[in-house]
């Protein structure tokens, strides 16, 4: 097992993520509620619309940070050679311009009106975000979360200041809020990050470097296709449903349906840090720990994501109180709030675990499976109930498919006890499905939450007794 010297450090670096994270709830819960009551249903949905084509951008590093990742993923900073990062570091950023500036020329030859300005700040955004990221990864890989912690919450300062700015705003000079102010708001603040990482990183961006061929560095691109392309992948399962009624709605019916993705993204805020964490720290164990702690970590995330969904009914009233034009939304977050246990779940661990023992190719192949069915289940909702409930649901089922597809490698692999995680799975989905349909929210949630603690402690109750003895 891990010794203990290892599991603190593991648990400080959570620690340290999880704390700046508090500050990106703050962010998001503003950016989530206050934004949408701020620019209305309409320009809501334009910027959902941006913040959807917003997620594949990474594409456009063609694999090559991904590639640094996994080449050095275990390595500490001071192992670096720096005059071979400054050279990566510098034909990244250069590949990066180019991209943007191309993107910016297509998009004032293609696109006119509401679209020419969003896809103009995704240029922005694409060239800021892919820089921030690649030194991001950096920090992960040589365990620097102190310096991603504080970009966490320099950012999520910022963009809080942003909308109470706009706030502020709509009693002067209402006629200027729109969802354009806040994205070129936005994109200045990626500007800034991606600039500060720049400075911060100065020592493997600027000076002396080693020349490396072009071959070389389309090495780190081969090593890190595969991966780019299973991320791209599961975005896509995770956001094919958005852009299904993105598609086929009108643009307030995406902005209903999109709000329900943005609550639900509070959650995955709250727990994104063990992700973060995870990576590093299995590559830095041998197989045998990776066997162990799998079931334990998979359970562990099912329970606290289970937990966290207690928050879906204190959401409903103030859904009801503060954003009545988003009432519609509700029952979409219904529908798609308990996918989130799964989507996490492989995600958190099991493409982390993909990653750590080199099957990033199968696991871009399985992606590519369920990326396929998702599509078909999502146009036959359409087709047959023509409701963006219906896609929900197509969503739901898909990630079903997708947690048994991917786990099923694994525990050929280990010989794995799943059982438990899968029923606890089923249970928890079924008796929240069941449970929301009480018409009284408050007694709805009480009974969930003591539907919760007598499943958990029914399954998981020894593993738990078993902690506390640990830490006593």
């Amino acid at each position: 097992m891990l010794n203990m010297n290892r599991k603190k450090n593991i648990f400080y670096n959570i620690l340290k993520v999880s704390l700046s994270n508090i500050f990106k709830l703050i962010a998001g819960i503003l950016v989530g509620f206050l934004l949408p009551k701020l620019i209305g249903v309409t320009d809501y949905g334009y910027y959902k619309t941006f913040t959807l084509y917003a997620s594949y951008v990474g594409l456009f590093h063609f694999g090559l940070a991904d590639g640094i990742y996994l080449k050095f993923g275990d390595k500490n900073y001071e192992e670096l050679n720096k005059k071979d990062f400054r050279y990566y570091s510098q034909f990244y950023f250069i590949v990066e311009l180019i991209v943007s500036i191309i993107v910016t020329l297509i998009t004032y030859t293609i696109f006119v009106g509401e679209y020419k300005f969003i896809f103009i700040c995704e240029a922005v955004y694409l060239l800021a975000i892919n820089v921030t990221n690649y030194y991001q990864l950096i920090s992960q890989i040589t365990n620097r979360f102190s310096e991603l912690s504080i970009r966490n919450v320099i950012n999520s300062i910022l963009i809080i200041v942003s909308l109470l700015v706009m706030w502020v705003l709509t009693y002067i000079l209402p006629s200027c809020i729109s969802y354009k102010f806040y994205l070129v708001m936005y994109d200045v603040i990626m500007v800034v990050l991606a600039i500060w990482y720049v400075y911060t990183y100065r020592d493997i961006t600027f000076g002396i470097k080693t020349r490396h061929s072009f071959k070389e560095m389309f090495n780190f691109v081969k090593l890190g296709f595969p991966l780019l392309l299973a991320g791209l992948c599961s975005s896509l399962v995770l956001t094919l449903d958005r852009q299904f009624v993105s598609l086929l709605f009108d643009i307030k019916t995406y902005a209903i349906y999109a709000f329900a993705y943005s609550m639900l993204n509070l959650i995955t805020t709250a727990i994104s840090a063990i992700s973060t964490v995870l990576y590093p720290t299995l590559k830095r164990v041998d197989d045998k720990i990776l066997e162990k702690t799998y079931s334990k970590l998979v359970g562990a995330v099912l329970v606290l994501i289970y937990g966290c969904m207690l928050v879906f009914f204190p959401l409903c009233y103030i859904v009801y109180g503060f954003l009545p034009q988003y009432v519609d939304s509700l029952e979409i977050f219904r529908i798609i709030f308990p996918g989130i246990a799964v989507s996490c779940t492989i995600t958190i661990v099991m493409h982390n675990y993909y990653k750590t023992i080199g099957w990033v190719v199968q696991y871009f192949i399985k992606c590519v499976c369920i990326l396929v069915l998702s599509a078909l289940a999502n146009y036959l909702a359409y087709y047959i109930f023509k409701t963006p409930a219906a896609i929900s649901m197509a969503s739901v089922f898909t990630l079903m498919i997708w947690y048994i597809i991917v786990e099923r490698s694994l525990i050929k692999k280990y010989g794995l006890h799943w059982k438990k995680n899968f029923l606890y799975l089923i249970l928890m989905m079924i008796s929240f499905y069941a449970i929301t349909n009480i018409t009284n929210n408050w007694i709805a949630c009480f009974v969930y939450l003591a539907v919760y603690l007598l499943i958990t402690l029914l399954l998981f109750g020894k593993d738990i007794i078993e902690i506390v003895k640990t830490k006593n």
